[in-house]
Order: structure tokens, then sequence, then C-alpha cells
């Protein structure tokens, strides 16, 4: 099974709240409860350009 998340964006009156931490926590959780069941679950990110580094603190890498 693979699970494909969508890079998001957060509007400018809601940033600085950490709600993009708040939702990347909450979807590694889900993935994390499927994967309990299915340990051969492959996640993959698609992220805007220059966003690694926000990414990369739940566990994402990098690709050319």
């Amino acid at each position: 099974m693979f699970l494909y998340i969508q890079d998001f964006m957060v509007l400018p009156e809601y940033q600085g709240r950490n709600i993009d931490t708040e939702i990347m926590k909450h979807l590694i959780s889900k993935v994390n409860e499927l994967k309990k069941n299915n340990p051969d679950i492959r996640t993959y990110l698609g992220a805007s350009k220059n966003k690694d580094k926000f990414y990369k603190q739940f566990g994402f890498v990098t690709r050319e």
C-alpha cells in the first residue's frame, strides 16, 4: 500500500501558530496506525520547492 501526502499551505493570517506542524503530526499518527496492520506501507510526500527542512523533521528525505 502506498500513501501520498500532498504539500499543503496555511493561509497567511493563520501562519506562525504551528498549524502546519499539528496537521503533519496528525497525518503521521494516522500513518503509524495503519502501519500496525500493514508494516509494508510506504508514504510519499509531494512538497513545494524549498520546504524540505519542514518535512525532514517528520522523517521525510529529499530526493532529486
